[in-house]
């Protein structure tokens, strides 16, 4: 009852960073939601384990904001963090040891899990669920910065999703 009743009070989503982490043999794939707020339509058509490994479709108007890694996840200190976990293939564990955090991503299902990280540095993502051969190497990264450092990176990731303008041929 004392946990339930302290892991069930979710923060409001308007005060709060949500990402999405689907795991998989053998990485951990972060989806951010743009500066819209949305997270952007997926597709399992659209899957391509190097290029897109969440199906992401970038034709949807609210996925050509979305910001996404493979086994990096960077959160911004003291700010309340909504992470939804999913699995594309078998049981995974997602442990964030430092920050108590330890929840089973299912495949199917979409697990809320909430936290506020409140000391910045770099930590480990850890796969505690025997989940294949490749278990051992199901390794990711948790970079918590200062809200300033998260936002410059941030903002920097946006950047790499605008195209690059057509130059124009001048006249001789």
């Amino acid at each position: 009852p004392l946990w339930g009743g302290r892991g069930g009070r979710f923060p409001a989503k308007k005060d709060a960073l949500e990402v999405r982490v689907v795991a998989e043999q053998f990485a951990w794939n972060v989806h951010y939601p743009g500066p819209d707020g949305v997270f952007g339509r997926t597709s399992i058509d659209k899957i391509d384990v190097q290029s897109n490994p969440l199906g992401l479709d970038r034709s949807d108007p609210a996925a050509k904001d979305d910001v996404t890694t493979v086994n990096q996840l960077y959160l911004p200190v003291g700010k309340p963090v909504i992470v939804y976990l999913s699995s594309k293939d078998v049981i995974h564990s997602f442990g964030l040891y430092e920050m108590r955090v330890k929840q089973d991503a299912i495949p199917g299902m979409s697990i809320p899990v909430w936290f506020i990280p409140n000391r910045a540095g770099e930590y480990e993502i850890a796969c505690s669920q025997l989940c294949g051969l490749g278990h051992f190497r199901m390794r990711g990264f948790i970079t918590i910065q200062s809200a300033a450092d998260f936002k410059k990176w941030y903002d920097d990731q946006e950047k790499e999703l605008q195209p690059e303008p057509i130059a124009t041929p001048t006249a001789p």
